[in-house]
């Protein structure tokens, strides 16, 4: 009969993990706990590498992602999540402050790829492959790198400073960015002959369409390419003058956007929604604070038709309401029969979701992500397309966020690696640390961070940061408030119920998915034992019988007593 024995096996937590419940964790599948238990020793500079080894714009995520991290977090079923979100933002800050350089995992391997985007996608996946050796080429039709995170995020939410750290980190990589270089059918047909792989990243440019009678005419705008004016110093064509009232149709991030801006910039901005404030994808609090800023918030009107009257615009919408849930899992609004509200507006700008332009590639073509399949190209190459990002639209569920951006880059970067011959080792499937696993009497209840933010007053005509990064004390003691769900940070529990049939080892914590930093005497194994194993808080114990699938870390883990001499137990 086969011994059970316990073991050492760090598990996964929910904030960066993908389970089948749906929950999603970190898309970037950022390290959560591991850089979080480094923050609280202090020792930033780890858990900034640790960041990094996932997320290239992780200050940038740090600042405007919706975090859904912290809503898979453990915490919130013991009080309040933790601040996951806040504390990226510093280890990532202080990182660039101390002027940490990237780590490279190869060497050069002679291998050349070409990106065709300089957005959250394109700049991730160069990241991933120009650190594992690859010669990376990007691509940008524009004339300053970026795409979303330059054109479409203000700078109240990511100061351009910011962007400008996370871009000179990625190029120290030897990523090469090739500025007013717009490929067309021709010059893609030519990278796809000169690169051993191409990688189309061009995100979701091209404007959505709400098919209403008006949404064409002169003066109704596009959110991004509003947006996009705004963030290249070009306000002036926008020409808004103080007190003009902007009709924001949308519910989104770019609509949120649109209409803080507006507000900064001295005009009265109103948003149309068909949804209510608990379905937008704004952030916690969000909807609260912009009111504040002077936005007026206009909920269940589905936008009817848009009519010009001379210098203005009539907008006429349905009173609609909340029906039953919806495949998005967002009650679906309904229309209320007979009920309809008219606004008018000086200027009104769309801002319902952007669609890819992939017009490039040729007549015809089909995304398998994260492959893209080309039949108008030679045969002998067509097999080099990848897509990723935004651009992948309709063939995954990650869009529409940067962290979400992130974690398509790292799946295709490693398909192109797989592609230009280089092999994985298969990982081995982990239990998820949840809630119902952990000891939970070991913890306390506290609070969350209160963010210190920009007084209204003073957001008023900037662009100002609103949030302000924590200082280092405020950090270590936030970090402290995480469960490290799933892994072994050497509390030293176990070794206090094991009566003496577990050995402490001293040695100094490391972030290694196996590390251990105890052993247990093969020839000792008892009841009390196994009473370690319940008495992990953390989960980071598990029982499994010999011979298992973990049978070499029972190999490294077990110590026989006559082993032990000169070591205390």
């Amino acid at each position: 009969m086969k011994r059970l024995l316990p073991l050492y096996i760090n598990r996964l937590s929910p904030c960066y993990s993908r389970d089948h419940l749906g929950n999603h964790g970190c898309y970037a599948r950022n390290d959560i706990p591991r850089f979080l238990f480094l923050t609280k020793l202090g020792r930033f500079e780890e858990a900034f590498y640790v960041l990094k080894e996932t997320n290239p714009f992780s200050s940038g995520c740090g600042r405007f992602c919706d975090h859904p991290c912290e809503t898979a977090c453990n915490r919130t079923k013991f009080g309040e999540s933790v601040d996951i979100k806040a504390l990226e933002r510093f280890i990532s800050d202080w990182g660039y402050s101390a002027g940490l350089s990237p780590k490279m995992l190869s060497p050069h391997n002679g291998k050349q790829v070409a990106v065709i985007g300089s957005g959250p996608g394109g700049l991730s996946a160069a990241y991933f492959l120009a650190r594992c050796g690859y010669k990376v080429d990007v691509f940008e039709k524009h004339s300053k790198p970026g795409g979303l995170l330059t054109e479409g995020i203000p700078a109240y939410r990511y100061p351009r400073e910011i962007f400008e750290k996370e871009l000179e980190f990625i190029k120290k990589t030897g990523v090469n960015i090739h500025l007013n270089s717009l490929i067309n059918k021709d010059s893609f047909r030519n990278l796809t002959s000169e690169y051993d792989a191409v990688i189309v990243a061009t995100g979701a440019h091209k404007p959505g369409e709400i098919n209403i009678q008006g949404e064409t005419l002169p003066g109704v705008e596009n959110g991004v390419e509003f947006l996009r004016k705004l963030n290249f110093g070009k306000e002036d064509e926008l020409n808004i003058k103080e007190g003009e009232r902007i009709g924001v149709i949308g519910g989104g991030y770019t609509a949120m956007d649109v209409v803080r801006c507006s507000v900064r910039l001295g005009a009265k901005a109103q948003m149309v929604y068909r949804r209510t404030a608990e379905e937008m994808t704004a952030h916690d609090g969000e909807v609260e604070e912009t009111a504040r800023e002077g936005v007026q918030f206009s909920f269940l009107r589905q936008p009817l038709r848009i009519e010009k009257n001379k210098d203005t615009f009539k907008l006429v919408t349905q009173v609609m309401k909340l029906g039953p849930v919806d495949e998005s899992g967002r009650s679906k609004p309904v229309p209320v029969h007979g009920e309809t509200e008219e606004f008018e507006f000086d200027r009104i700008v769309l801002a319902i979701g952007d669609k890819p332009d992939l017009f490039f590639v040729g007549e015809s073509f089909t995304v398998d992500f994260p492959r893209m399949i080309c039949p108008d190209l030679p045969e002998d190459i067509r097999d080099r397309i990848f897509i990723t990002g935004d651009a992948a639209m309709g063939s995954t569920e990650n869009t529409g966020m940067v962290v979400r951006v992130v974690g398509l880059a790292q799946d295709t970067a490693k398909s192109v690696r797989g592609f230009l011959g280089e092999r994985f080792e298969e990982e081995k499937p982990r239990d998820i640390a949840y809630y119902r696993d952990l000891n939970t009497k070991y913890f306390q209840k506290e609070a969350r961070l209160v963010e210190e933010t920009l007084p209204f007053e003073e957001r008023e005509g900037n662009f100002k940061e609103i949030v302000k990064t924590m200082d280092d004390d405020m950090a270590v003691l936030m970090a402290g408030r995480c469960f490290n769900c799933g892994i072994c940070i050497q509390c030293d529990w176990c070794w206090y119920y094991s009566d003496g049939s577990i050995v402490k080892l001293n040695k100094n914590w490391k972030p290694d998915m196996d590390e251990f930093f105890y052993m247990f005497l093969d020839d000792d194994i008892k009841d009390a034992t196994f009473k370690s194993v319940e008495a992990c808080p953390r989960a980071a114990l598990s029982i499994h019988a010999e011979g298992s699938r973990w049978d070499s870390l029972r190999k490294s883990q077990y110590i026989q007593s006559e082993s032990l001499e000169g070591r205390n137990k």
